[in-house]
């Protein structure tokens, strides 16, 4: 089989390699497929030479996908060969304390180090594979793979184990304190503010404010239902709730005086350029929630798969789909969130029309507006 793998920063870094064939090595692991995988932001960030990751080639890349099930172990109950799953990018037993409490991102079988234990990364102790590759074990497939409902397309969920369920999660924390508070989003990366401004809409905030300095993300806003900011923010203590989905150190210091008092904010601090420089002394005199860390997105994926399939998100506006035949330059594109699809095995003998190159937010805007805009 092949598997996808990182060489370097920079375009066409990018390189299929022969690895051996996957089979089932224990009474708990299947093996699967991916047939729709998305770039995270973090793997965008790889490829451009941004992050320590990107310092260390020759792994096998992604971890964002829903995949078909090939194989399974003898004592697997929930899974079957044929089913169609979205794959969590932690590796998690499912039954450790930590996984019982729902922290699965945090399981002590495997490791207590979470970088240790995540698909598509250079962890160093093992490899896991990554979710662009033709097949991946699934250590644990009774405690990790969460079924897609039927009806839901894999195109649209291609992220709901990572950057949608982490938008999700971002979004419940601070409507949770202040429920229907108008939102700011200042965006910087790829598609995680997007995502995080529709979760804030579909749960209830009476406005989504967002800034991104990028004009497609800025489009891309609009047809979600935003206020496009053209400027940073100066308002003093005015949102409740603030997310800084930026890798700009310089828009910080607004966006932390933009916070109302008692006002929570979620960094995406991953994806700094460099050390990030909080003003403490004007978090404290507004007396605010800071929230920051790898979330546990397994426990809310069926939630996430839940809301598209009744219809109250809508991620297929931000992604860009293109065939397997594509890849690896597809993924090397401007495009917000590049998402590599095939056929199941069932439908690999019939042909799919599939929608490729860029999205064109106008575009969309004219022929899928939401109706809360018209």
């Amino acid at each position: 089989m092949k598997a996808l793998i990182f060489l370097g920063a920079g375009k066409n870094k990018l390189e299929w390699q022969e690895k051996p064939d996957l089979i089932v090595q224990g009474d708990l692991e299947a093996i699967v497929r991916p047939i729709a995988s998305a770039t995270c932001d973090l793997d965008r960030e790889i490829l451009r030479g941004h992050v320590p990751m990107s310092q260390h080639p020759g792994f096998a890349i992604g971890h964002e996908c829903v995949a078909e099930v090939l194989e399974v172990g003898d004592k697997i109950r929930l899974h079957k060969r044929g089913d169609i799953v979205v794959v969590p990018p932690f590796i998690s037993c499912g039954v450790c304390v930590q996984c019982r409490a729902g922290m699965h991102s945090h399981c002590t079988t495997v490791s207590p180090v979470a970088s240790e234990r995540v698909y598509g990364l250079p962890t160093g102790k093992k490899d896991w594979g990554g979710l662009f590759s033709e097949e991946v074990s699934v250590p644990f497939a009774d405690g990790m793979l969460v079924p897609v409902p039927a009806g839901v397309d894999p195109v649209s969920v291609a992220s709901a184990s990572d950057n949608m369920v982490d938008a999700y999660i971002t979004v419940r924390r601070g409507l949770a304190k202040h429920p229907g508070a108008p939102t700011l989003v200042v965006g910087g990366v790829d598609s995680f503010g997007l995502f995080v401004a529709e979760q804030a809409l579909a749960q209830g905030s009476a406005r989504v404010d967002y800034y991104d300095r990028d004009p497609q993300r800025r489009a891309a806003a609009r047809l979600l239902g935003c206020e496009v900011l053209s400027e940073m923010p100066e308002v003093d203590r005015h949102y409740p709730f603030v997310v800084f989905a930026s890798r700009d150190n310089a828009e910080l210091e607004p966006t932390v005086r933009a916070m109302a008092p008692g006002g929570h904010i979620q960094l995406l601090t991953g994806f700094f350029g460099g050390p990030a420089k909080l003003n403490l002394w004007e978090m404290f005199m507004r007396d605010v929630t800071l929230a920051i860390g790898i979330p546990n997105s397994k426990t809310h994926i069926p939630a996430v798969l839940e809301q598209v399939r009744c219809g109250h998100i809508h991620p297929e506006r931000i992604v860009t789909v293109h065939d397997w035949t594509e890849v690896p330059d597809a993924l090397s594109t401007s495009d917000i969130k590049p998402v590599i699809v095939r056929p199941t095995i069932a439908d690999s003998s019939e042909k799919r029309s599939i929608q490729r190159g860029k999205t064109d937010a106008s575009a969309l805007l004219r022929s899928t507006r939401p109706t809360h805009l018209a």
